[in-house]
């Protein structure tokens, strides 16, 4: 009886719920669409213009290209257990999901559908990427180093792996916000009871 009871008061939970449908249909949606396709869109040219280790300077100084298949995760890790890195990407994807579907914080979603449609773009891309120098299936097409004296190049990315750090940057920034306006509130809280003391 217990149990059945906590069944019907989640089911009325999940139906009063506020899930902003019409903001992750509308905003976050399109966004999501936008950024995969870039991601694909700039792996595919690359794949199909260069040979694997070509380089290229594609904006001298800043940002140069580099065609290479990663077999790990973010920044070259885990390179020799595939099968652990796509189990990892599988299960982080499936967990942003959840939690793109339950959150109804506008300025997280935002910062969430960037997280996701990196962490979704290089998951699935490993699908279709060519074959390894070592002829292994499973890896990602990453291409892009920086190119600046003062920024560490020894890793290489993709905009996916880019997308997840502006993600990144956008949760840091959104914990700000919210911070301040935590203080804020609590200060207007503070004034309001000194006056009321008065």
């Amino acid at each position: 009886m217990l149990f059945k009871d906590k069944i019907l008061e989640w089911k009325v939970k999940l139906k009063n719920y506020n899930f902003e449908w019409k903001f992750k249909l509308f905003v976050c949606a399109p966004i999501l669409i936008f950024l995969i396709a870039c991601d694909w869109v700039t792996k595919i040219l690359v794949a199909n213009k260069f040979s694997l280790g070509q380089e290229a300077n594609l904006i001298p100084g800043f940002v140069k290209l580099r065609y290479t298949i990663n077999l790990g995760m973010a920044y070259g890790g885990l390179e020799d257990k595939q099968y652990l890195v796509i189990s990892l990407a599988s299960i982080i994807t499936f967990l942003l999901i959840i939690f793109f579907i339950f959150l109804n914080n506008k300025k997280w979603l935002i910062a969430l559908v960037f997280i996701l449609s990196g962490s979704f773009a290089n998951l699935i891309a490993r699908s279709w990427a060519p074959l390894s120098e070592n002829l292994k299936p499973g890896g990602v097409i990453d291409f892009l180093i920086w190119d600046m004296s003062w920024v560490n190049a020894s890793y290489i990315f993709n905009l996916a792996d880019l997308w997840v750090n502006v993600g990144i940057g956008l949760s840091i920034l959104a914990i700000v916000i919210e911070f301040i306006q935590f203080i804020r509130t609590k200060s207007k809280k503070q004034k309001g009871e000194e006056e009321c003391n008065k």
